[in-house]
């Protein structure tokens, strides 16, 4: 009878570690962190923080109208310097998020400022360092 209790009560312990493990929250879904991250990027743009903005950038991105992630970096410090970025609107609003294994698409975003309005694809890959952008594609200006 000892030992049916003892079983009995390390069944429960086993139980109620299993049952507490099963409920523990596993963090912010993948869809939750880039719809965070997208915020946070726009904001960066809007504001002009061109260093915060790079930081959502990936080593190996790559835009074909502009280059890669250096030359991307030059042509927006000149554009600052030069008045081009004042009153720059990057909206994000109307964006769709799309997940595909460890890629992700994010459009349209729209690009509107004194040179016009277009819109921008963007797609991010999730690596060692989460989610960063990798491609960028923009039409309309």
């Amino acid at each position: 009878m000892k030992q049916w209790t003892s079983l009995m009560g390390c069944l429960a312990v086993v139980l109620a570690v299993v049952g507490g493990c099963a409920s523990t929250p596993k963090g912010p879904s993948d869809m939750e962190v880039l719809q965070g991250k997208i915020q946070e990027c726009a904001a960066a743009a809007n504001g002009k923080d061109i260093d915060k903005l790079m930081t959502y950038f990936a080593d190996d991105f790559y835009a074909s109208q502009i280059g890669d992630k250096v030359a991307f970096k030059d042509f927006l410090v000149n554009a600052n310097a030069m008045g081009y970025l004042d009153g720059v609107e990057i909206g994000v609003k109307e964006a769709k998020t799309t997940i595909s294994g460890n890629m992700a698409t994010v459009t349209p975003v729209s690009v509107k400022g004194n040179f016009g309005l277009g819109q921008a694809t963007f797609t991010a890959t999730k690596g060692k360092n989460g989610w960063m952008i990798t491609a960028m594609d923009i039409s309309g200006i």
